[in-house]
């Protein structure tokens, strides 16, 4: 095994930034991905958005797409279909699919997001936001 990388990377010492999610705060972080341990197949991050935000409308056209919610309530829109979520649930996008995130609680919305293969965390890495299908 190459020591060139690390195996484990804490959320503390992840790349962050700023989400283009419109009328608070919302931040991403970058756990795992081809630059941080050399993972080529997929991308793990974590998002939180402050309580009421709700993310633009869009789609990964190649990647499968994954959510699990660590903290808050939310609901998830995949192509119209508003799903509910909570701490423990766990949501899957399929490629090519509209969704849209909102953060429905009183407190902080926080949550992992799985992407394979990778591709918008290396927009995020790029640009400092998603590289979004609209």
């Amino acid at each position: 095994m190459s020591d060139s990388k690390p195996l484990r990377v804490r959320e503390s010492e992840a790349l962050s930034g700023e989400l283009p999610v419109p009328g608070g705060r919302s931040m991403f972080r970058i756990l795992l991905d081809e630059e941080t341990v050399g993972a080529k197949q997929f991308a793990l991050l974590i998002n939180e958005f402050d309580p009421g935000l709700t993310s633009t409308a869009h789609k990964h056209d190649k990647e499968e797409h994954a959510f699990y919610i660590i903290s808050g309530t939310g609901v998830i829109d995949i192509e119209g279909e508003k799903i509910p979520v909570e701490a423990g649930d766990a949501v899957f996008v399929p490629p090519g699919n509209m969704h849209q995130i909102t953060s429905t609680g009183d407190a902080l919305f926080k949550y992992m997001v799985l992407y394979s293969p990778p591709g918008p965390n290396v927009a995020l890495r790029e640009k400092g936001g998603y590289g979004l299908a609209e």
